[in-house]
Protein backbone atom coordinates (compact mmCIF):
# COMPACT_ATOMS: atom_id res chain seq x y z
CA UNK A 1 0.00 0.00 0.00
CA UNK A 2 1.06 3.82 -1.15
CA UNK A 3 -0.45 6.68 0.19
CA UNK A 4 0.11 9.78 -1.64
CA UNK A 5 -0.13 13.27 -0.18
CA UNK A 6 -1.70 16.14 -2.73
CA UNK A 7 -1.59 19.71 -2.33
CA UNK A 8 -3.70 22.58 -3.44
CA UNK A 9 -2.04 25.81 -3.49
CA UNK A 10 -5.58 27.64 -3.28
CA UNK A 11 -5.81 26.86 -0.35
CA UNK A 12 -2.90 24.43 0.77
CA UNK A 13 -6.04 21.87 1.45
CA UNK A 14 -4.42 18.38 0.91
CA UNK A 15 -6.03 15.56 -1.03
CA UNK A 16 -4.84 11.69 -0.49
CA UNK A 17 -4.43 8.59 -2.89
CA UNK A 18 -4.39 5.28 -1.10
CA UNK A 19 -3.23 2.64 -3.87
CA UNK A 20 -2.65 -0.65 -3.82
CA UNK A 21 -1.92 -3.04 -7.02
CA UNK A 22 -2.52 0.10 -9.49
CA UNK A 23 -6.03 0.72 -7.70
CA UNK A 24 -6.69 3.56 -5.69
CA UNK A 25 -9.26 5.56 -2.89
CA UNK A 26 -9.39 9.11 -3.38
CA UNK A 27 -10.23 10.97 0.29
CA UNK A 28 -10.96 14.60 -0.35
CA UNK A 29 -10.40 15.57 -4.66
CA UNK A 30 -10.02 19.01 -3.39
CA UNK A 31 -8.79 22.05 -5.98
CA UNK A 32 -6.64 22.05 -9.01
CA UNK A 33 -7.26 19.02 -10.53
CA UNK A 34 -4.52 17.77 -8.38
CA UNK A 35 -5.97 14.56 -8.17
CA UNK A 36 -6.67 14.15 -11.80
CA UNK A 37 -3.30 15.20 -12.63
CA UNK A 38 -1.53 12.19 -10.43
CA UNK A 39 -4.36 9.59 -11.18
CA UNK A 40 -3.28 10.05 -15.26
CA UNK A 41 0.02 9.99 -15.05
CA UNK A 42 0.99 7.16 -12.83
CA UNK A 43 -2.47 5.02 -14.98
CA UNK A 44 -3.81 4.53 -11.63
CA UNK A 45 -7.37 2.83 -11.99
CA UNK A 46 -10.04 5.02 -8.90
CA UNK A 47 -12.51 2.79 -7.30
CA UNK A 48 -14.23 5.28 -4.79
CA UNK A 49 -13.81 8.75 -3.43
CA UNK A 50 -13.98 9.26 0.61
CA UNK A 51 -14.99 12.31 2.21
CA UNK A 52 -13.72 13.68 5.97
CA UNK A 53 -16.32 16.76 5.76
CA UNK A 54 -18.22 18.86 2.95
CA UNK A 55 -16.18 22.45 2.67
CA UNK A 56 -15.19 23.54 -1.33
CA UNK A 57 -11.53 23.48 -0.06
CA UNK A 58 -11.93 19.07 0.11
CA UNK A 59 -14.70 18.93 -2.89
CA UNK A 60 -14.44 21.44 -5.48
CA UNK A 61 -13.21 19.23 -7.58
CA UNK A 62 -15.46 16.40 -6.10
CA UNK A 63 -17.80 16.64 -9.70
CA UNK A 64 -15.30 16.46 -12.08
CA UNK A 65 -13.24 13.61 -10.49
CA UNK A 66 -16.20 11.72 -9.92
CA UNK A 67 -17.85 12.02 -13.50
CA UNK A 68 -14.36 11.38 -14.86
CA UNK A 69 -13.55 7.81 -13.55
CA UNK A 70 -17.18 7.20 -12.80
CA UNK A 71 -17.06 5.59 -9.41
CA UNK A 72 -19.09 6.17 -6.19
CA UNK A 73 -18.44 8.79 -3.20
CA UNK A 74 -19.00 7.67 0.72
CA UNK A 75 -19.76 10.21 2.98
CA UNK A 76 -21.72 10.22 6.25
CA UNK A 77 -25.59 11.77 5.67
CA UNK A 78 -25.14 15.10 6.79
CA UNK A 79 -22.07 15.35 4.59
CA UNK A 80 -23.88 14.41 1.83
CA UNK A 81 -26.95 16.41 2.36
CA UNK A 82 -24.50 19.71 2.57
CA UNK A 83 -22.91 18.95 -0.56
CA UNK A 84 -25.73 20.56 -2.63
CA UNK A 85 -25.86 23.93 -1.15
CA UNK A 86 -22.98 26.65 -1.96
CA UNK A 87 -24.13 27.97 1.94
CA UNK A 88 -23.12 25.03 3.55
CA UNK A 89 -20.22 23.55 1.90
CA UNK A 90 -19.05 27.37 1.97
CA UNK A 91 -18.03 28.26 -1.65
CA UNK A 92 -20.68 30.85 -1.24
CA UNK A 93 -17.51 32.61 1.00
CA UNK A 94 -14.49 30.95 -1.13
CA UNK A 95 -12.43 33.51 -1.50
CA UNK A 96 -12.65 34.78 1.64
CA UNK A 97 -11.67 32.40 3.58
CA UNK A 98 -8.74 31.62 0.96
CA UNK A 99 -7.48 34.78 1.59
CA UNK A 100 -7.53 34.23 5.34
CA UNK A 101 -5.47 30.91 4.50
CA UNK A 102 -3.06 32.18 1.71
CA UNK A 103 -3.00 35.76 2.25
CA UNK A 104 -3.54 36.05 -1.55
CA UNK A 105 -6.49 38.26 -3.04
CA UNK A 106 -8.20 36.15 -5.60
CA UNK A 107 -7.78 37.80 -9.61
CA UNK A 108 -10.84 36.41 -10.53
CA UNK A 109 -14.32 35.73 -8.68
CA UNK A 110 -14.24 31.57 -7.52
CA UNK A 111 -17.96 30.39 -8.64
CA UNK A 112 -20.29 28.78 -6.04
CA UNK A 113 -20.80 25.37 -6.47
CA UNK A 114 -22.71 22.28 -5.12
CA UNK A 115 -22.41 18.35 -5.71
CA UNK A 116 -24.54 15.51 -6.15
CA UNK A 117 -25.07 13.62 -2.49
CA UNK A 118 -23.07 10.49 -2.11
CA UNK A 119 -24.30 7.07 -3.89
CA UNK A 120 -22.80 5.11 0.08
CA UNK A 121 -24.36 7.15 2.79
CA UNK A 122 -24.24 6.15 6.41
CA UNK A 123 -24.74 7.40 9.95
CA UNK A 124 -22.73 7.41 12.97
CA UNK A 125 -19.84 4.74 11.93
CA UNK A 126 -19.40 2.84 8.99
CA UNK A 127 -16.64 0.20 7.95
CA UNK A 128 -15.63 -0.26 4.54
CA UNK A 129 -13.24 -3.20 3.52
CA UNK A 130 -11.24 -2.45 0.22
CA UNK A 131 -8.43 -4.47 -1.30
CA UNK A 132 -7.27 -6.22 2.12
CA UNK A 133 -7.79 -2.99 3.88
CA UNK A 134 -10.60 -1.57 6.33
CA UNK A 135 -11.80 1.80 6.57
CA UNK A 136 -13.54 3.33 9.76
CA UNK A 137 -14.94 6.35 9.83
CA UNK A 138 -16.55 7.92 12.71
CA UNK A 139 -19.13 10.98 12.98
CA UNK A 140 -16.74 14.02 14.54
CA UNK A 141 -19.05 17.13 14.65
CA UNK A 142 -17.40 20.65 15.40
CA UNK A 143 -15.83 21.76 12.79
CA UNK A 144 -18.87 20.95 10.48
CA UNK A 145 -22.04 18.96 11.41
CA UNK A 146 -20.64 16.72 8.50
CA UNK A 147 -17.32 16.24 10.07
CA UNK A 148 -15.86 12.27 10.36
CA UNK A 149 -12.78 10.61 11.03
CA UNK A 150 -11.37 8.28 8.52
CA UNK A 151 -9.21 5.49 10.19
CA UNK A 152 -7.41 3.25 7.66
CA UNK A 153 -6.14 -0.15 9.18
CA UNK A 154 -5.63 1.09 12.50
CA UNK A 155 -2.25 2.94 11.85
CA UNK A 156 -3.41 6.07 10.06
CA UNK A 157 -6.18 8.55 10.50
CA UNK A 158 -7.78 11.33 8.26
CA UNK A 159 -8.79 14.03 10.51
CA UNK A 160 -9.82 16.57 7.76
CA UNK A 161 -9.48 19.94 9.29
CA UNK A 162 -8.80 18.67 12.92
CA UNK A 163 -5.43 17.74 14.21
CA UNK A 164 -3.78 20.03 11.98
CA UNK A 165 -0.01 20.54 12.90
CA UNK A 166 0.11 23.86 15.22
CA UNK A 167 -3.45 24.92 15.02
CA UNK A 168 -6.79 25.04 16.97
CA UNK A 169 -9.64 23.61 15.39
CA UNK A 170 -11.88 25.97 13.41
CA UNK A 171 -15.30 26.11 15.36
CA UNK A 172 -16.66 29.31 14.03
CA UNK A 173 -17.63 28.68 10.42
CA UNK A 174 -21.04 28.67 9.44
CA UNK A 175 -22.47 24.86 11.36
CA UNK A 176 -19.95 24.90 13.57
CA UNK A 177 -20.31 23.64 17.03
CA UNK A 178 -17.91 24.17 20.11
CA UNK A 179 -20.48 22.11 22.09
CA UNK A 180 -20.37 19.13 19.86
CA UNK A 181 -16.61 19.01 19.43
CA UNK A 182 -16.21 19.46 23.65
CA UNK A 183 -18.29 16.16 23.72
CA UNK A 184 -18.11 14.08 21.03
CA UNK A 185 -15.04 14.83 18.60
CA UNK A 186 -12.12 16.33 21.16
CA UNK A 187 -12.76 12.99 22.92
CA UNK A 188 -11.79 11.05 20.04
CA UNK A 189 -9.20 12.38 19.34
CA UNK A 190 -7.43 12.83 22.18
CA UNK A 191 -8.21 8.95 22.74
CA UNK A 192 -6.14 8.43 19.58
CA UNK A 193 -2.77 6.20 20.74
CA UNK A 194 1.18 7.12 20.04
CA UNK A 195 2.05 6.71 17.27
CA UNK A 196 -0.81 7.36 15.32
CA UNK A 197 -0.28 8.73 11.30
CA UNK A 198 -2.49 12.03 11.67
CA UNK A 199 -3.17 12.83 7.75
CA UNK A 200 -4.55 16.23 8.10
CA UNK A 201 -6.70 18.09 5.38
CA UNK A 202 -3.93 20.72 5.64
CA UNK A 203 -0.33 20.85 6.15
CA UNK A 204 2.07 18.04 7.13
CA UNK A 205 1.36 14.50 8.48
CA UNK A 206 3.11 13.45 11.15
CA UNK A 207 2.68 10.52 14.26
CA UNK A 208 0.83 11.50 17.54
CA UNK A 209 3.33 12.51 19.96
CA UNK A 210 6.33 12.95 17.94
CA UNK A 211 4.96 16.20 16.14
CA UNK A 212 8.51 17.24 16.11
CA UNK A 213 9.53 15.22 13.48
CA UNK A 214 6.81 16.35 11.36
CA UNK A 215 6.73 16.08 7.51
Amino acid sequence: MKITKLTSQKTISNSYLIEEDGFVVIIDPGQDGVVETEIDSKGYKPEYILLTHEHFDHVEDLEAVRMKYRIPVIASKICSERLGDPKTNLSIIEDILSYFKTGVIAEERSPRFSCREAEIIYEGTYEFLWRGHTFLFTEAPGHSPGCVLITLDGRYVFTGDYMILNEEPTLRLKGGDPESYETITAPLLNQMPDGMKICPGHGPSYLKGREGEAE
